[in-house]
């Protein structure tokens, strides 16, 4: 009796899987279904806006984890990484960090990290570019700029890399001095770069209709900058604080863009006060009594 269940459980499976995959297979090659796939030209667009939005968010989070650390969680926070890269590139980080845990351990460590950019090269590498302060027990804070390239490969999604995205370390290069500020922020039509700009942003002057802003405010504001089909190949956009304002040039690129920006102070210039109004000049009796007769109110 139990044999006669089980063979018969196994014909109704079975029927069931071959039912499942013929109807798959069916609605998978109807032409209609296709068409209405490609007709969809907004959900395509958005989706590509959305995968490029999810790309920049792994950069950003990726890139803040690897250079951001401290002799406390040194060991933790740079082996989780490994999950973040490609296996080659993530057995060789493990051994860096294998053969700096004791060193790091030992010596009261610091290191901040914040991203200055990220840009997207033509070979498809991403190019970021990171500040970082080192601080040592007992030795003056060291200032350095690192400028690494990146690229990106996909994977399957998982509970350690939920993005399906892996990371592969191409170069790295450093130097004691700031870089000079690029003149322009390279745009795309369609897709978004962001700039945070260090101050509480009061009022933005957009030249287009055709460049959407948005913005997001905390201690400081960051600006998504999207250029629309028609927008202008060039074009300033001023963000104003209280009393400093930022200029942005946007310059739209075929093969290259800038995923995110942040401007440092120095990039900024004094906001004009506003043009101070005359002192207004009070009224005396005269004045009192030609408004009584005239029924009228005379300027101050």
């Amino acid at each position: 009796m139990k044999t006669k269940i089980l063979v018969l459980l196994l014909i109704v499976t079975t029927t069931w899987a071959t039912a499942v995959s013929y109807f798959y297979w069916k609605l998978k090659n109807n032409p209609r279904v296709i068409a209405i796939t490609m007709d969809t030209g907004k959900e395509s667009l958005q989706q590509v806006h959305l995968g490029e939005m999810e790309k920049l968010t792994f950069l950003r989070q990726y890139l803040e984890r690897y250079f951001n650390y401290n002799s406390n969680n040194f060991w933790q926070s740079q082996t989780s990484l490994a999950a973040l890269m490609v296996p080659e590139q993530g057995k060789k980080r493990i051994r860096e960090v294998s053969r700096l845990k004791e060193k790091t351990e030992q010596k009261n460590l610091s290191q901040l990290g914040q991203l200055s950019s990220l840009r997207l090269l033509p070979d498809g590498s991403y190019e970021a570019l990171v500040s970082l302060q080192i601080s040592e027990e007992a030795k003056s804070n060291q200032n350095l700029f690192i400028k690494t390239n990146l690229k990106i490969h996909v994977t399957e999604r998982s509970l350690e890399n939920p993005w399906g995205l892996l990371v592969e370390e191409r170069s790295f290069s450093s130097s004691p001095s700031a870089p000079l500020l690029q003149p322009a922020v390279l745009v795309q039509k369609t897709i978004s770069s962001f700039v945070t700009i260090p101050c509480v942003v009061e009022q933005i002057e957009n030249p287009s209709d055709q460049i959407k802003i948005k913005t997001v405010t905390l201690n400081n504001s960051e600006l998504q900058i999207t250029p629309e089909k028609n927008a202008p190949a060039e074009a300033m956009v001023k963000a104003k604080c209280k009393e400093i304002e930022f200029s942005i040039a946007l310059q739209q690129s075929q093969n290259q863009r800038d995923l995110y920006v942040a401007l440092p102070l120095e990039a900024s210039v004094a906001r004009p006060k506003e043009m101070a109004q005359p002192a207004k000049r009070k009224k005396d009796s005269y004045d009192k009594t030609i408004e009584n007769v005239l029924g009228i109110e005379l300027d101050k």
